[in-house]
C-alpha cells in the first residue's frame, strides 16, 4: 500500500490527491476536483477508499463523502458503481492513480448504458434531457461542494 501512496506522491495530479487516514494504511481519503466544462466544475469531492487486505487481487470499495451527488453512477448513499470496481471485471494491474483518473473521467462521461447505472432516473435524464441533467448536477455541486 505504501508503494501505491508513494507513486501518487511522486506523480501528483491537478485533478486528485490521496492520503492515508488515521485508521491505517488500508483506508485512504481522496479529493477529486470537478473537471472544467462539466456540471461538476469547481466542486471538491471527498471520497473514502477502503482497500481489502487482498489488494490488488481484490478491488477496493469507494464512496463519496460529499453527499449528495447528482450522478447516475453514484447511489443515494454515495456508493460508487463503476465496472472497474466490480470483482468480475477487476484488473489487478490497475494502479490507484488509474482508478482515481477513471473516477474523475466518470464525472465527465457518466456510464449510462443499461447495467452500468445505480440511479436509473438520473441516467434517463442524462440520455433524454441533458440540459436538465446538467442544471441539476451543477446545482448539487454548487450547494454541496463549494464554499459560499
Amino acid at each position: 500500500m505504501r508503494r501505491y501512496l508513494l507513486d501518487l506522491q511522486q506523480n501528483p495530479s491537478p485533478i486528485y490527491s490521496a492520503g492515508v487516514e488515521a485508521e491505517g494504511v488500508y483506508v485512504w481519503a481522496v479529493t477529486i476536483t470537478g473537471l472544467p466544462e462539466t456540471p461538476y466544475e469547481g466542486g471538491v469531492f471527498n471520497l473514502r477508499i477502503i482497500f481489502p487486505p487482498q489488494f490488488p487481487w481484490k478491488p477496493p470499495k469507494m464512496h463519496f463523502r460529499t453527499p449528495p451527488i447528482f450522478h447516475p453512477n453514484v447511489s443515494h448513499r454515495s456508493n460508487i458503481f463503476h465496472p472497474m470496481l466490480m470483482p468480475d471485471t477487476w484488473y489487478i494491474a490497475r494502479s490507484v492513480a488509474q482508478m482515481l483518473m477513471s473516477l474523475a473521467q466518470m464525472l465527465l462521461h457518466p456510464l449510462v448504458a443499461e447495467g452500468d447505472v445505480v440511479r436509473e432516473e438520473v441516467a434517463v435524464m442524462y440520455r433524454e434531457d441533458m440540459t436538465s441533467y446538467e442544471e441539476l448536477a451543477r446545482s448539487f455541486t454548487k450547494i454541496h461542494t463549494m464554499d459560499g
